[in-house]
C-alpha cells in the first residue's frame, strides 16, 4: 500500500479536536442483538448475568436457582427470578470504496469517505466496539487489523490516511472478503458513490450475511449539479472509455432524470433489505452527516 510522501494528505484526513469531542459522546446503535465473541461494553437486549439489574420475572421449572430473589419470596411467598442486562461487544466494519471514480470533486469523494470512516471508527472505539476497515484501492482489497479502545484511534487514522484511490471498484469482491474474514457478525458501513454495475450485487451479498448495514452514498457537487456546457468529451476514470456529447438543456434534463432514477433504485434496494441509506455530497458537512442525519436514521445515538 502506498503512503503519502509527506504529512499533508494525512493532516487533511484528521478530524478536528472539536469534532472528536462530539464524536466521543455518540454511539453506534444496533437495531437487533448481535452476538459478539467476547463480553464487551455494549448493553444488549438479551438478559444475562452481568452486574446491572434489569427486571424480575416469575420462576419456571428449570430456571437457574442462583438468581432467585429470596427477599421477594419472603415478602410475597412467590418465586421470582432476577434478570440482568448483559454487556457485549459490537463489531463495526467499514467498507470504503477507494476506486478511481472516488477521486473526483472538491474535496474529493474519497477524502470525504476517509474522514467519514475515521469518524465512524472513532465512535466505535470510544464505545468499546471492535472496529475493522476494508478498502478497495488500486484494484486491491486492503484490510486493517481489528482495532479496539480509544488508544487505537491514531493507528486507525494513520492506516486510513495512507490509502490512495485508484483502479476499478471491485466492491462486490471486497464485500465477499469482508463476509469471509470478519471475526463475527456486526454492522457494516459502506462508503461509496456506488457508480459501478455491481452495486446491487454488493448490497445483496451484504444482505445475505447476518448483521446490519448502513450505506453512505457520496457524490461530488459537480455530479449532482453539473455545470458543463457545449461540446464535451467525457472519459470514464476507471475504464478509459470516451463519449462525446453536446451539453445543453435537453441533455441536462436527461442526466438529472437518470441520476434521480439511480438514487431511487439504491434507496429502494436498501429499504428492501432493511438497510439504512444516506446520500451526501463531498462538500457538505461531515458533522451533519454523522451526528445529525445518521442519528435521525437511528444508526447513531
Amino acid at each position: 500500500m502506498s503512503r503519502p510522501e509527506d504529512g499533508a494528505r494525512s493532516r487533511e484526513y484528521l478530524l478536528s479536536p472539536e469534532l472528536l469531542r462530539k464524536l466521543e459522546r455518540a454511539a453506534i446503535a444496533s437495531k437487533r442483538v448481535l452476538i459478539g465473541r467476547t463480553r464487551g461494553e455494549r448493553r444488549s437486549a438479551r438478559r444475562g448475568s452481568s452486574v446491572e439489574f434489569a427486571d424480575f420475572r416469575a420462576y419456571t421449572p428449570g430456571d437457574d436457582l442462583r438468581y432467585l430473589d429470596w427477599n421477594a419470596y419472603a415478602r410475597l411467598q412467590r418465586l421470582f427470578l432476577k434478570l440482568f442486562h448483559e454487556e457485549e461487544d459490537l463489531h463495526v466494519y467499514v467498507l470504503l470504496d477507494g476506486s478511481q471514480s472516488m477521486d473526483f470533486g472538491r474535496p474529493t469523494k474519497f477524502e470525504w469517505g476517509v474522514r467519514a470512516a475515521a469518524a465512524l471508527g472513532y465512535i466505535g472505539l470510544c464505545g468499546g466496539d471492535r472496529v475493522q476497515v476494508f478498502g478497495t484501492v488500486n484494484g486491491r482489497n486492503e484490510r486493517s487489523r481489528q482495532y479496539r479502545g480509544r488508544g487505537a484511534a491514531m493507528e486507525m487514522f494513520e492506516w486510513l490516511s495512507a490509502l490512495e484511490p485508484g483502479g476499478a471498484t471491485g466492491l462486490a469482491a471486497a464485500a465477499n472478503r469482508l463476509l469471509r474474514t470478519r471475526p463475527a457478525p456486526g454492522i457494516v458501513f459502506v462508503i461509496s458513490d456506488l457508480l459501478t454495475p455491481e452495486w446491487e450485487d454488493t448490497i445483496g451479498r451484504l444482505a445475505a450475511g447476518r448483521g446490519e448495514c448502513c450505506v453512505l452514498q457520496v457524490f461530488s457537487r459537480e455530479e449532482v449539479e453539473p455545470r458543463l456546457q457545449g461540446d464535451l468529451r467525457l472519459v470514464d476514470s476507471e475504464t478509459g472509455d470516451e463519449r462525446e456529447l453536446t451539453m445543453g438543456a435537453r441533455v441536462q434534463r436527461r442526466y438529472e432524470h437518470t441520476r434521480d432514477e439511480f438514487l431511487d433504485a439504491v434507496r429502494s434496494a436498501c429499504s428492501r433489505y432493511g438497510f439504512a441509506h444516506l446520500f451526501w455530497t463531498s462538500d457538505a458537512s461531515l458533522e451533519d452527516a454523522i451526528l445529525r442525519s445518521l442519528r435521525r436514521l437511528g444508526v447513531i445515538r
